[in-house]
């Protein structure tokens, strides 16, 4: 069997993997905020640590008023989704959900405010979860927008690689009534459900985030939930589900792959070079995949240096993937 080795950019340490799922990956708190204007503002969730893992849900918008989320400085865009179903109509490309991710650091302000470019509500959350690999920290994610049916939002299944997640669904409603509560199905637990209140004239605004375990690798299934005591279609719905990776316990084995890969440079504008050790080439392979999980360039290494172009691809964090004969290599590159 291959070992598998983690190495951590330039702090370069191997390890051998224990896929065993830590009782940390856990939920630590959270915080909402509704906003008018173009945006919104949330607290600093109570009681986070360093390296604890925040993801931000924001909701605005009925149809053809929702704009993209801008998050603040540090903040990691995951997904911001489009409803085009019947109730905004399938030419519809406004936005209605926006996620972000975020390590928290040693220093971290008390809030955080999400901006828009649309004058309208705004319903915002941030949950904080412990124990996630802060390396790789969404497994695989996906969004759903094209829903009307308040009594019935649906995530889609997402297939997981890592055998230890915390799967986040993240649900939303636009309704013209005063419906407040969303309610997800009954083996996901509720970390938070903001919304507006008054049925403005865009409507409730309503936004929901809960979460379960996922302790073996594979199909999700769907997840659902339901705006309270709603009835009927035609409204703006929608949801995500992200997979959070788990920091599996780990242990030094062996540091014998230390200094075998490099990326240089490391921050690039996404044109790079990967050099690797000669006795790792019979041949080896390559995977990049960008912080969802999505694969953006993959094939041979067959030269201990080998020149690589994502520059067409977002500004943001990526990871490169190294299989060989001699062991696995994981190292995060960043594109600016």
């Amino acid at each position: 069997m291959k070992k598998i080795y983690l190495i951590i950019i330039s702090a370069v340490v191997a390890f051998q993997v224990n896929a065993q799922c830590p009782s940390s990956c856990s939920f630590v708190a959270s915080a909402t905020g509704v906003g008018t204007g173009t945006g919104v503002t949330v607290p600093k969730p109570s009681g986070i640590s360093p390296g604890d893992l925040m993801i931000a849900a924001i909701h605005d918008g009925w149809c053809n008023s929702g704009s993209t989320i801008v998050a603040p400085a540090g903040w990691t865009n995951i997904y911001q989704t489009s409803n085009t179903g019947t109730g905004c109509g399938t030419s519809n490309t406004t936005r209605q959900l926006a996620t972000f991710y975020k390590v928290v650091g040693a220093a971290e302000p008390l809030n955080y405010t999400f901006t828009g470019t649309s004058s309208q509500y705004y319903v915002g959350g941030i949950a904080a979860y412990s124990g996630i690999n802060t390396l790789t920290p969404i497994n695989v994610g996906s969004n759903k927008g094209s829903q009307d049916d308040c009594t019935n939002i649906i995530t889609n299944s997402v297939t997981t690689t890592a055998a230890c997640t915390r799967l986040v669904a993240i649900f939303f409603c636009s309704v013209n009534s005063s419906k407040t509560n969303i309610v997800p199905q009954p083996s996901l637990t509720e970390r938070f459900d903001v919304s507006t209140t008054g049925n403005h004239p865009w409507g409730n605004e309503n936004l929901e985030l809960s979460d379960e375990p996922m302790t073996v690798a594979g199909p999700t299934g769907i997840k659902t939930a339901s705006l309270s005591t709603c009835s009927g279609t035609g409204w703006v719905t929608g949801a995500q589900l992200l997979a959070l990776t788990c920091a599996t316990t780990t242990s030094i084995h062996n540091n014998s792959l230390a200094g075998s890969s490099q990326v240089i440079p490391n921050p690039s504008t996404g044109v790079f070079e990967i050099s690797l050790r000669e006795e790792l080439l019979h041949p080896a392979t390559m995977q990049i995949t960008d912080c969802i999980g999505r694969i953006v360039k993959s094939g041979e290494i067959t030269e201990k240096k080998t020149a690589v172009d994502i520059s067409t691809e977002p500004k943001g964090i990526y990871f490169l993937k190294v299989i060989s004969t001699e062991g696995t290599i994981i190292q995060k590159i960043i594109v600016e």
